[in-house]
């Protein structure tokens, strides 16, 4: 019995820590807009990425096509990689 409570006890406990995660996610899309006063960027996908402060976007314009990854928590999503397509 008491095995059976400390398995339900685990498995409640894996749940709840995956449930507060944020999700990853990734898009191919091309720049719109790059806001560096808010250190935001806009896609083609319509959405806006919060550009995390150790990301260099000196060389990037609107126009060019990327492959944008990110977290993704609620509304808010944050850059974690941007790759430069041909």
């Amino acid at each position: 019995m008491t095995r059976l409570i400390l398995k339900g006890i685990a498995a409640g406990l894996a749940v709840a820590m995956t449930v507060g995660a944020a999700l990853a996610g990734e898009v191919e899309a091309t720049i719109v807009e790059i806001d560096p006063t808010n250190a935001e960027m806009q896609l083609s996908d319509g959405n806006r990425y919060e550009i995390p402060v150790d990301f260099f976007v000196d060389d990037l314009k609107p126009g060019l096509k990327v492959l944008a990854f990110f977290d993704e928590n609620g509304e808010q999503k944050t850059l974690t990689d941007l790759q430069v397509l041909d």
